[in-house]
């Protein structure tokens, strides 16, 4: 399975809470892979340095480093909004430090 990963720069900053829910039916095999991680990057206090998401036989799997205004962050709970699927969160979260 081929994993995608891009940056905050490889995307535009569209205001994602006016998107259309996800629908259930995916046409290619990394649609909703990749539609999970452009959602997580464009969110607002959210950076994340390498972020990969692939499917696995339990749902979805979040890899990466994100560093995020609120630590109270729940990413299983936003992957949930963006595509009702069960995660297994594997990503390393740190505070962002002010500048």
């Amino acid at each position: 399975m081929t994993q995608r990963s891009e940056t905050l720069s490889d995307i535009s900053s569209a205001d994602i809470s006016s998107a259309p829910s996800p629908p259930l039916r995916h046409d290619g095999p990394h649609d909703l892979e990749c539609l999970i991680q452009r959602t997580l990057q464009a969110r607002p206090g959210l950076r994340f340095a390498n972020l990969k998401v692939h499917q696995c036989p339990q749902g979805i799997c979040l890899e990466g480093l994100l560093e995020a205004n609120d630590d109270g962050v729940d990413l299983i709970e936003l992957v949930n909004e963006i595509a009702g699927v069960q995660v297994i969160n594997h990503v390393v979260m740190r505070s962002k430090s002010p500048k």
